[in-house]
């Protein structure tokens, strides 16, 4: 074999995808900060030096699984908000119609047939409030985010700004939790088959007026008296 040429082959395209993919697998069956680069290498078929060679290191590649998911996430939820908007109008948009626009483009994902982005959902589920991912998160998804944030605002007017934060915090606080298989949660189901696993279409449809009223209770409680 033309050694330059198999290097070549090695060192592709595709390998950063499947480097990547494999730290999905792994960092969703434990804690990431576990997982060896050697330990990756070997789930995507691959070698250590490959991930150096495309990465450079352990951290940039976990920075990697973020921004990867987060770029696809963030097209369309900005294009969802924007039809939303030039329908509507800016003024006139409702609470509900913006968590759905927020919330299901992630959870539609979950269904895939390759289950890529269930591991995905599970890494983070899971880590999304460890102070180092925390900040992947931020680079990646805080610029949408403000604009959700200013979006709800507009449909609440009594929402003043630290109250949208706030609310937006517990809509993602939800939407990581109910993504990761939970034991005790299973165990509460008491075997009728209807954990997040085994149902997402009705899970979406109950999540997403729970944290709509979740927003308004909010906006009610600091509105000023009349």
């Amino acid at each position: 074999m033309n050694q330059p040429a198999a290097r070549v082959r090695a060192y592709n395209v595709e390998t950063p995808d499947r480097l990547l993919d494999a730290a999905e697998r792994l960092f969703a069956q434990r804690n990431y900060q576990t997982v060896t680069l050697k330990e990756i290498a070997a789930e995507a078929n691959a070698n250590v030096g490959q991930i150096a060679y495309h990465f450079g290191k352990k951290e940039t590649l976990v920075r990697e699984t973020i921004h990867r998911r987060a770029g696809e996430l963030n097209r369309e939820r900005i294009a969802l908000l924007e039809q939303y908007e030039e329908l509507v109008g800016r003024d006139n948009v409702e609470v509900e119609p913006l968590v759905r626009a927020l919330i299901l483009p992630y959870y539609n994902r979950l269904d895939e047939p390759d289950g890529q982005w269930r591991h995905f959902a599970t890494f983070v589920g899971r880590s999304v409030w460890d102070g180092t991912l925390s900040t992947y998160m931020s680079e990646s998804f805080d610029d949408v985010a403000k604009l959700y944030i200013a979006a709800f605002m507009r449909a609440l007017p009594g929402l003043g700004h630290n109250d949208a934060v706030r609310g937006f915090h517990f809509l993602m606080a939800v939407m990581h939790a109910a993504t990761v298989e939970d034991t005790r949660i299973a165990g509460l189901h008491q075997g009728t088959g209807t954990g997040t696993g085994s149902s997402w279409a009705s899970y979406k449809e109950a999540v997403v007026p729970y944290i709509s009223a979740g927003f308004k209770a909010i906006a009610e409680r600091t509105a000023p008296s009349p």
